[in-house]
């Protein structure tokens, strides 16, 4: 996973709001999250902000395939990444998978690098 790609993403997430956002995937993620959050009141913007990074910069290096052996392996890597932060794995896999959904879905409005 691109750990620069992570930071800088999770940066540029966490600078917005749920309610408003400065590019297109930061715009989904606020999207996103409010749809979520009412199934999952506990996980607050700032750790969703994780997930989503975590599949922006995981999702180039798996070609946006999900497979178990990867859904396997991102598992570890969340975890230990996350250490005490963000959501659980079940949360975060959701948010991971619409994520890439939307990434595959609009290839040309990938997350920038700021």
């Amino acid at each position: 996973m691109n750990r620069h790609l992570y930071r800088t993403q999770l940066h540029a997430l966490r600078q917005t709001t749920p309610s408003g956002a400065s590019d297109p995937f930061a715009a989904f993620t606020a999207y996103d999250y409010g749809r979520r959050r009412r199934l999952h009141p506990d996980v607050a913007w700032a750790d969703a902000c994780r997930a989503y990074a975590f599949a922006a910069a995981s999702h180039a290096d798996h070609a946006g395939e999900l497979d178990l052996d990867t859904e396997l392996a991102l598992e570890d890597h969340w975890d230990r990444l996350r250490g005490d932060a963000g959501p659980d794995w079940p949360v975060t896999r959701t948010l991971l998978r619409e994520a890439w959904r939307w990434l595959d879905e609009h290839a040309a409005e990938r997350p920038r690098m700021h």
